[in-house]
């Protein structure tokens, strides 16, 4: 295993020791849209991973814009092992007790441990 692994290892155990803290979700990847015709809308597909443990965080008042972090967004920390093979992206979602909380914008540390992503309610 290298060093790469043993981080993402140990990001994993630390979102789930945090077990009152982290809350299980279904992660969606976005994997492909097509047009409805009929409605005129493009129709999203998704591919779920189940039992993903998240951690919601605020974001920082000073990072609260307006416009690029709203003050109702989210920072969902998320383990990249939870979700392997996956590589978050903003037209994935988060879906936490039926509520669908949409990828803004994805950040991660340099191991590719954890994901920092950015989520607002739908």
């Amino acid at each position: 295993m290298g060093l790469r692994d043993t981080f993402k290892s140990a990001a994993l155990t630390t979102v789930t020791a945090f077990g009152d803290v982290g809350v299980s979700t279904n992660y969606e990847s976005h994997s492909s849209s097509t047009y409805d015709a009929s409605s005129g809308t493009n129709v999203a597909t998704y591919s779920t991973t189940a039992g993903v443990t998240v951690i919601f965080d605020s974001f920082r008042i000073a990072e609260i814009d307006g416009v690029n972090v709203k003050p109702e967004d989210k920072l969902a920390l998320v383990p990249a092992k939870s979700i392997s093979g996956v590589t978050p992206d903003a037209d994935d979602r988060i879906i936490e007790s039926g509520v669908i909380w949409n990828v803004v914008s994805v950040r991660t540390d340099p191991a590719g441990a954890l994901f920092q992503l950015q989520v607002r309610r739908s």
